[in-house]
């Protein structure tokens, strides 16, 4: 109070008057004053701050209409939330059809396949001509190519006669030499390959209690069970119902792979103790397809040397026993021959040939031999039919023999 005087007395005195501040009533006077004073002050600053917090509850309450409705904490989405439903809606907008991974096409196969044969025999035939002039030297190397590819001497010596012709028209060089050794393969082959059943490849629905019977045979090696394998496979994949018999039952480690290709193939394997009759194998795996409405019946057989002439004997022994069930069993039977044995492959196929009447052979293991061209050879002495044709271990890797395709990737486009 006394610094208020003080600050009111130098306004007085500004304005000429004095004051006794000794006077009570001036003191009086003075109190008066300062509280009408400082009333009027607080009435002014209460005035104008009314004013500005109405302006500024007005401006809220216009914020608040004009903005969104508050969410509650549960609705609140997160960053990451937001991102993830973006990236939905732009998968959605931009998605693809899915793109089905397709491996190498058969030809593709084949061709990889017999690029050994292609380019150790068959491709050296052809630069032969890039030399110039076919005269008898370049013939007789021609020749030699011929019999290392053991294609076998009638048809080596028959080809040759024909292309001593073929030299003498103008203007026969490598392409001309290709198309004149296609043309000729492939008629040394075409008449027996025309004759080859269907159902080998193509399952059809059979007469209900007649399965089509296929007895394998073939020596050690040759790959039997692995072709077995692959070709219930290929079968139940059709929608075929098959029964396999493991009739080598001298090898159990041959049983307990064909046991496994036939898990992975859906179909049904007959087997019996290590060392039982083979025979005896086929007959109840004949018995089961024809009881259980089987559409094929494949019989697995025990690795013949084919100069054992008593282990051939077996064989047809075999064979026949199927027949007490259905007289016209088997309705195939296939020897599967090893590319690799080359020329040694016709003797084996003669003495099956000959114990067995074969009805077709597969030709195996062509991805690791330049051999493949014994085929050629091998049909045209038995004039028995190739019906599949193998380039490697996977299923798609055996497929039919389709003569064109063949000829193709031996010789070469």
């Amino acid at each position: 109070m006394v610094q208020f005087i003080a600050v009111l007395q130098s306004w007085v005195d500004e304005l000429g008057v004095k004051l006794l501040v000794t006077d009570v009533h001036a003191y009086i006077f003075i109190a008066v004053t300062s509280v009408v004073f400082l009333t009027g002050l607080s009435l002014i600053f209460r005035s104008t701050d009314a004013v500005e917090a109405e302006e500024a509850k007005e401006i809220k309450d216009k914020s608040e209409a004009a903005a969104p409705t508050p969410v509650t904490p549960e609705e609140t989405i997160s960053e990451e939330v937001v991102a993830e439903k973006m990236d939905e809606v732009v998968k959605e907008v931009f998605k693809e059809d899915p793109v089905e991974k397709v491996g190498p096409s058969w030809s593709e196969r084949l061709k990889k396949g017999l690029s050994r044969s292609r380019s150790e025999v068959w491709g050296k035939l052809g630069g032969i001509f890039t030399s110039g002039k076919i005269d008898d030297d370049a013939l007789e190397e021609i020749e030699e190519i011929l019999y290392g590819a053991d294609i076998g001497p009638a048809t080596a010596q028959e080809l040759i006669d024909a292309l001593q012709e073929e030299v003498k028209k103008e203007g026969f060089g490598e392409d001309q030499f290709k198309a004149f050794l296609k043309n000729f393969l492939k008629e040394k082959m075409k008449s027996v390959q025309e004759n080859i059943d269907s159902s080998l490849f193509e399952y059809k629905k059979a007469e209900p209690g007649l399965p089509k019977v296929i007895m394998i045979v073939g020596v050690n090696g040759a790959g039997k069970t692995t072709t077995i394998g692959k070709l219930a496979t290929k079968l139940t994949n059709q929608g075929a119902n098959v029964v396999v018999g493991a009739c080598d039952t001298f090898r159990a480690a041959a049983v307990d792979q064909l046991q496994v290709w036939c898990d992975r193939a859906g179909a049904k394997m007959i087997r019996a103790k290590e060392g039982a009759n083979p025979s005896g194998v086929g007959y109840d795996a004949l018995s089961e397809a024809m009881s259980s409405n089987a559409d094929y019946c494949i019989l697995d057989t025990a690795g013949r040397l084919h100069t054992a002439e008593n282990l051939m004997v077996e064989l047809a022994k075999s064979k026949n026993v199927l027949k007490k069930l259905m007289p016209d069993a088997p309705h195939q039977v296939l020897l599967v021959i090893d590319a690799i044995t080359g020329q040694n492959a016709i003797r084996q196929a003669e003495e099956f040939n000959k114990a067995l009447d074969l009805t077709g052979l597969i030709f195996t293991k062509c991805d690791g031999s330049s051999k493949a061209g014994s085929a050629v050879a091998i049909v045209q002495k038995l004039q028995v039919p190739i019906t599949y044709i193998g380039v490697g271990e996977n299923v798609e890797d055996l497929n039919e023999f389709a003569l064109n395709d063949y000829i193709d990737a031996l010789v070469g486009n």
